[in-house]
């Protein structure tokens, strides 16, 4: 016999604990919300790069080309042959917009008397006066205090320098130029007196037809004409 105390002991079984299925499916939504929370900043940081190239390539040129657009430089197509021969039909033009800008700056800080007055013999880019959405092109003759005078087909400006007059188409007009429509006007304070080089009869609509130009309808004066290429050079003044 076998007494029960001699019995060979049994093994006993390890003690193990299998997750319950709430528990499982809370380990699956952890490591869900963990992959989305780094899908998420990787998102995040992708958009940032994006936006922060995009602010350095994009942005940053376009405002600089707006600014320049606006206050500086602005480029114009000759339309017509008012100003033949120093421009012609199609030539491209970039306008300096300096001289009216810096007018603009002084009169915004309380200087209301300043104004853009370009030096004679200086082409330039103006908002018709009567139909201010009309743009054109001509070149300044006439300052503030001048008097302008066209007879006899030749024009003459009487200034405090030059009281006996001079010509003041010496270097744009061939000496033979004849230009028409007699004239003899005192030019006010803060306007200027245009005329096209073209002095053709038809060919220029200026201040001989419609008066003076008010500076503030003045956009710029040309400084460099680009088209066509084998015409490309700098502009006076």
């Amino acid at each position: 016999m076998i007494s029960p105390y001699d019995q060979p002991e049994q093994p006993t079984q390890p003690v193990t604990a299998r997750p319950s299925n709430v528990d499982s499916e809370a380990v699956i939504e952890a490591e869900a919300e963990a992959i989305a929370d780094k899908a998420e900043k990787s998102l995040l940081m992708q958009a940032r790069a994006f936006l922060s190239a995009a602010f350095g390539w994009i942005i940053l040129p376009l405002v600089a080309v707006l600014l320049i657009h606006a206050f500086i430089f602005q480029p114009y197509h000759v339309v017509g042959s008012s100003m033949v021969p120093a421009l012609h039909e199609s030539n491209y033009l970039i306008v300096s917009k300096i001289g009216q800008t810096k007018a603009d700056i002084e009169r915004a800080f309380g200087n209301n008397g300043a104004t853009y007055i370009p030096p004679r013999g200086q082409i330039v880019v103006f908002h018709f006066p009567k139909e201010p959405d009309k743009v054109f092109v001509k070149r300044v003759i006439g300052l503030p205090g001048d008097r302008v005078v066209i007879k006899n087909g030749k024009i003459t400006i009487y200034d405090n320098a030059n009281p006996n007059g001079f010509n003041p188409d010496t270097g744009y007009e061939p000496s033979n130029t004849i230009t028409l429509i007699d004239t003899n006007v005192v030019v006010d304070p803060g306007n200027i007196f245009v005329v096209g080089d073209n002095r053709l009869p038809g060919e220029s609509f200026d201040s001989r037809d419609w008066g003076q130009l008010p500076s503030s309808y003045i956009v710029g004066h040309a400084v460099l004409r680009l088209w066509p290429l084998d015409a490309v050079r700098i502009l006076p003044f």
